[in-house]
């Protein structure tokens, strides 16, 4: 133990197969904004209503009183739901296939 030399700090951090931390890439403000599950928009749709029934509840409760409602939804209105993001999802990709044109000109 009296010849035991502790590996210094700089060799351990360039020996180590630890991944390295990618920067993430800035997003573009110009870009359309994703398209929204059908919880979402039932959630958006219903939010203010939850609340005015429960005042007294904070953010969390609020996210799982409006989570058992979606759950418990007839299937009729499921669909209706359902619909809305498919309708939703229509207009991200012809928004994003616009916005991709710009950028392909604006690149030339």
């Amino acid at each position: 133990m009296s010849t035991y030399e502790p590996p210094s700090d700089l060799e351990s951090d360039s020996d180590s197969d630890a991944p390295k931390k990618r920067k993430k890439k800035k997003k573009d403000p110009n870009a359309p904004k994703r398209n929204m599950s059908s919880y979402f928009l039932y959630s958006n749709a219903t939010r203010n209503d939850v609340k005015a029934a429960n005042p007294e509840a904070k953010f969390g409760e609020i996210a799982q009183i409006i989570s058992r409602h979606f759950k418990a939804l007839p299937e009729e209105e499921r669909a209706y739901w359902d619909q809305k993001a498919v309708e939703d999802k229509e207009r991200y990709q012809t928004a994003m296939a616009a916005y991709k044109l710009t950028l392909g000109e604006d690149s030339d």
